[in-house]
């Protein structure tokens, strides 16, 4: 009887070690480590007031907020809205991209026919358009223009033309973002 004993104390021992090593082992594991440093870069390719930047506009470095104008059933054309100046010795690309419009879905749309970007050039030739147009309420927008060098030292300008139908209220306006992306 001893022996027996003896025997299952071991046996329950012995079980119990194994579970817990089991359940220890489970537990292991490892680990991958990150760290990141953030330094504030200098921005190379900067917003400038141009000869069209009409007054009440704000215009600093990396942000613009134009205050522009449409007329029924007249263009109004801004050849050079705002300005873009590449400070680096060297080539950027840069882009132009939709981020917003508002309002959208709403019976307000329908004062308006189109607004229209262009990236142009030094020499005032259209190198991208972002262009805005209406459809009954709602805002219909081109794609994301694809990427244009701008060669070091260089000022080119965005070019907007905006167009209300010819029974556009007044008073009604809109707010679109775009985005000016520059490649580092």
């Amino acid at each position: 009887m001893k022996t027996n004993y003896k025997k299952s104390l071991k046996f329950i021992t012995l079980l119990i070690t194994s579970l817990l090593l089991a359940t220890v082992s489970a537990t292991v594991y490892y680990s991958l480590s990150m760290q990141t440093t953030v330094t504030v870069g200098a921005t190379w390719v900067k917003f400038f007031e141009a000869e069209d930047t009409p007054d009440g506009s704000v215009v600093q470095d990396s942000y613009c907020a134009l205050s522009l104008s449409s007329l029924p059933n007249s263009t109004i054309i801004y050849e050079h809205a705002v300005g873009l100046n590449n400070t680096y010795n060297g080539s950027r690309y840069i882009r132009l991209r939709h981020v917003s419009v508002t309002p959208n879905g709403t019976a307000q749309v329908s004062n308006f026919t189109y607004i229209k970007f262009y990236l142009l050039n030094s020499n005032n030739v259209t190198q991208a358009t972002l262009n805005y147009t209406t459809s009954g309420d709602y805002w219909s927008v081109t794609s994301t223009t694809g990427w244009k060098e701008i060669p070091a030292l260089t000022t080119w300008y965005i070019k907007v033309e905006t167009l209300s139908p010819a029974g556009a209220s007044a008073s009604i306006s809109c707010t679109i973002t775009i985005a000016v992306d520059v490649q580092q």
